[in-house]
């Protein structure tokens, strides 16, 4: 594929991450990662194509993951939360990026700035990784709550994940974004307090993608 001029490198990155996601049977994450995509084009409209391609590369990790750490994760105390899981997916994420970049030949400046992104979406930290977090933190909230409730609730706990919940509302740093994600957070809690309280978790009213 080195040096193919068929297609540009955000729409081989595509390719290759459906691709990978497909061959673990992961239909969840390649929905995360094209909602995060259209997050950071509406929270910047200017965003360049190492901005849109860490958007949607930023959980490749996930393609590939070491059920051993995973499963380290789960057992901390902060599960979710935990800040060396986090650099680990962060970390791991943007070298496996990096490689598949440097297959199509793409030119140093924009698969440094890529790398740079993904191993930093999780905790921002300039203003585009900071913005790259919002879109991942909105885009959370319109794709990943199902699998939350239905699922990782019983592999950790409620606790759990009322935390997660919290901390991917907190972590956001614009305004602009806290804004158009609180209908998200509000009904996700809502849901987990429903679930709490000993109803299924379902709410027949859904949020508005504003």
């Amino acid at each position: 594929m080195a040096g193919c001029g068929c297609l540009d490198y955000y729409e081989q990155v595509k390719e290759y991450v459906f691709r990978s996601f497909a061959a673990v049977d992961n239909r969840v994450v390649p929905l995360h990662l094209e909602r995060t995509v259209e997050w950071l084009k509406k929270l910047y409209p200017r965003a360049d194509e190492a901005l849109l391609i860490a958007g949607m590369a930023h959980d490749i990790e996930r393609a590939f993951r070491e059920e051993a750490v995973y499963q380290r994760m789960f057992c901390s105390d902060r599960a979710f939360e935990d800040r060396d899981f986090l650099d680990y997916h962060q970390q791991r994420s943007a070298k496996i990026i990096g490689v598949f970049l440097d297959t199509l030949d793409c030119p140093a400046e924009i698969s440094k700035k890529v790398q740079h992104l993904v191993a930093h979406h999780e905790t921002g930290g300039d203003f585009e990784s900071n913005l790259l977090k919002d879109a991942d933190s909105l885009s959370f909230f319109q794709t990943n709550v199902d699998l939350f409730i239905a699922v990782k609730v019983r592999e950790t706990s409620p606790e759990k994940v009322r935390n997660k919940f919290s901390w991917m509302f907190e972590r956001i740093s614009s305004p602009e974004g806290k804004r158009l994600c609180r209908p998200f957070y509000e009904q996700a809690m809502a849901r987990l307090a429903a679930l709490d309280a000993g109803g299924s978790g379902d709410m027949s009213q859904s949020v508005e993608n504003r």
